[in-house]
């Protein structure tokens, strides 16, 4: 089976479908040796085609889930529903529910700062510790924009978007946005598996600083993100 660089780790994975594979392609290595395997098993994926899916769509919603279940499990890292841009080096991370603007801000960074700013991915990037660091690396879901690539960089800070009048970001801490730090996180209802988010987000936050964000959809929304980390 093809071996897959994901966030620092060689993932053998076996696509069933060719847009599969092509959503995959880039990460693609030529490691030998994996450091684990994951298949969506023919049963699974038909029976979320019977729910009305689509059959490469339904094989790679069970690749990424078993991907985020093995690394949250044994590599010290979790998928967070963002969107995450790389600024002059360091990982910068938009979250908010669908449809509140967080792809439209981050394209307002571009648009803003030109060639300072490479999307690391729109959808679901990786947060992984490695070498007492936290680092954001790109992955092969992307969201229906389909915007990203295979890079990483070191965790600069994290920003929950809200929707308001004026723009200004205020720094705040994990507990305080809990409920909004989980809906960003794909949750397993398993109790270890929750208790091992609850460390890392605690490492996390311990390491970066949270932000809540309060937007419009304006340049000067940006404005207000980057004075809060050049602070």
């Amino acid at each position: 089976m093809p071996i897959y660089k994901i966030a620092d780790l060689n993932i053998e994975i076996n696509p069933k479908y060719e847009k599969t594979s092509k959503q995959l392609a880039a990460y693609i290595t030529d490691e030998k040796t994996a450091d684990f395997c994951v298949e969506a098993e023919q049963s699974e994926i038909d029976r979320l085609v019977a729910d009305g899916g689509i059959d490469y769509l339904s094989e790679s919603c069970i690749i990424n889930t078993l991907v985020c279940r093995e690394i949250l499990d044994n590599y010290d890292g979790l998928f967070f529903h963002s969107s995450a841009l790389m600024f002059d080096g360091k990982a910068y991370l938009f979250s908010a529910p669908s449809g509140t603007g967080k792809s439209t801000h981050t394209a307002l960074w571009q648009r803003h700062f030109g060639g300072r700013v490479q999307m690391i991915n729109d959808d679901k990037p990786i947060i992984r510790k490695k070498g007492g660091a936290f680092y954001v690396y790109g992955t092969p879901w992307m969201g229906k924009s389909n915007i990203g690539a295979n890079i990483s960089a070191p965790l600069g800070a994290v920003f929950l978007l809200e929707r308001d009048r004026v723009n200004y970001a205020e720094k705040v801490s994990a507990g305080k946005v809990f409920p909004k730090l989980l809906e960003a996180t794909l949750i397993s209802k398993k109790q270890d598996r929750m208790s091992k988010i609850l460390e890392l987000y605690d490492e996390i936050f311990s390491a970066v600083d949270l932000y809540s964000l309060h937007c419009t959809i304006s340049d000067d929304a940006v404005t207000a993100a980057y004075d809060a980390i050049c602070k």
